[in-house]
């Protein structure tokens, strides 16, 4: 029984190791995606993508009692759902549709894999920013904070395959008695609230601040036509607030693509809640200017993202963007990034949330 239940442990310590190392490896493909390079990006994973998916096998061979099936369980899907992930980008020949099918399953293995990080020290190293990995007092309090109500990962009628609901992370080691930074982040076109989300929770939980991804109401967010989806963000900023208490002088909204386009038609209203905009690789919409939203930037913190090898909007884009907030009277930093493709660029995190609040520093050791 000794010799079976060793051999358990070892195979649980060993499994779950390698499949972060290779959800790692995922993030820097998707850090350096460019349609030109998912060759290149595909042959880097691959050693990781096999070394995985013999790992699980072996894994998937031993027999758990039953009491033990849970964590197997988790521990097997999210693995699934990995090697999914690295199917996607070697398959990627196949169409673009692979590679974002690969992106979205990269999301579901962070959310299953989650689910242990009160319990399995490497977990919760993960979801934290690499600076805060060996902060044993951290990590500490967050796994003693884990059975609180009312904190961790939250949903609100966001589940895959709906529209219309968001996903929520509160930190479960943040303190309830003092009002905590928001971060509303946009998915981009076709996107999900429920994956976006994962952008934001490492950096989240490292420095104590909430987190609210929404799902658009249609395929993506209100850019053309009648608007959808300010009404519904308002209403769920206010079902957050009845939740936690929240900073009002703290609410950031940004995203990705659309999500970063319509985070500026979001916030560029009259009694807005939107203390600061960070749009990454979107574009500055030209209704803006037609309906003379504009002049709400006047004086309003922009944090401005956009890539040199962008595919979908040319850096061409962002750089009238800037010309045109700036001379709205916006507070503009504009960060063009060399060489980042349409893609999220969360290496900017670090110095966006220094600028958004500098009160959330990495936690001392």
């Amino acid at each position: 029984m000794t010799s079976d239940h060793d051999q358990l442990v070892a195979a649980i310590t060993t499994t779950v190791p390698r499949l972060l190392t290779t959800m790692e490896a995922f993030e820097q493909v998707q850090r350096n995606s460019h349609p030109t390079r998912f060759g290149e990006l595909a042959g880097m994973l691959a050693p990781f993508h096999q070394e995985l998916a013999a790992e699980v096998s072996a894994f998937r061979e031993l027999e758990f009692p039953s009491d033990l099936n849970p964590l197997r369980e988790i521990i097997d899907s999210a693995a699934e759902y990995t090697l999914r992930a690295c199917d996607g980008i070697s398959r990627h020949a196949e169409g673009f549709g692979e590679v974002m099918k690969a992106m979205r399953a990269h999301c579901r293995a962070q959310e299953i894999i989650y689910s242990l990080a009160p319990v399995m020290t490497p977990v919760s190293q993960y979801f934290l920013e690499p600076a805060a990995r060996e902060n044993r007092a951290l990590i500490q309090q967050m796994q003693a904070a884990s059975s609180r109500d009312g904190v961790g990962l939250m949903s609100a009628q966001n589940e895959r395959g709906s529209r219309g609901g968001f996903s929520l992370f509160i930190p479960e080691h943040l303190d309830p008695e003092a009002p905590a930074s928001l971060v509303v982040a946009l998915h981009g076109g076709t996107g999900h609230g429920a994956d976006f989300l994962w952008s934001w929770v490492r950096e989240a939980r490292t420095r104590g601040f909430v987190v609210m991804a929404p799902t658009s109401q249609q395929d993506t967010w209100s850019l053309m036509g009648e608007e959808h989806d300010l009404p519904a963000l308002l209403s769920m900023i206010e079902q957050v607030k009845s939740m936690w208490p929240i900073d009002p002088a703290h609410i950031m909204i940004g995203g990705m693509s659309d999500g970063a386009t319509y985070s500026l038609i979001a916030a560029l209203k009259a009694g807005s809640p939107f203390t600061h905009i960070a749009p990454f690789s979107g574009v500055l919409h030209p209704q803006l200017a037609m309906d003379g939203s504009l002049m709400h930037a006047d004086g309003k913190p922009v944090y401005l993202v956009h890539g040199t090898m962008d595919w979908m909007f040319p850096i061409e884009t962002a750089q009238m963007a800037k010309h045109e907030l700036e001379a709205a009277g916006a507070k503009l930093v504009y960060r063009e990034i060399e060489g980042l493709s349409h893609t999220y660029a969360r290496s900017e995190h670090p110095a966006l949330i220094e600028w958004f609040n500098p009160a959330l520093t990495l936690p001392a050791d």
